[in-house]
């Protein structure tokens, strides 16, 4: 019943903005919004993990690749 009478005074006037509304759709917007940075947030920190993981790898492979070449060439 409220529901109407604010859909009915919203009619009759379209330029009145439902306050209550706005509050809610506001909030909502804060919390996706919260949601959303907290989601990128931890896919970047992820990510960066990852990178280091893989910056780790890779330095250690370049390293056993010339302690193989170096005894390699001792070798001949």
């Amino acid at each position: 019943m409220a529901d109407d009478l604010a859909t009915q005074s919203q009619l009759s006037n379209p330029n009145k903005v439902d306050s209550t509304f706005l509050k809610k759709k506001r909030k909502s917007s804060e919390a996706s919004e919260s949601d959303s940075s907290t989601s990128l947030i931890d896919a970047v920190t992820l990510l960066g993990d990852n990178i280091r993981i893989v910056g780790l790898e890779l330095s250690r492979s370049i390293a056993s690749e010339m302690l193989i070449q170096k005894k390699s060439e001792m070798i001949i």
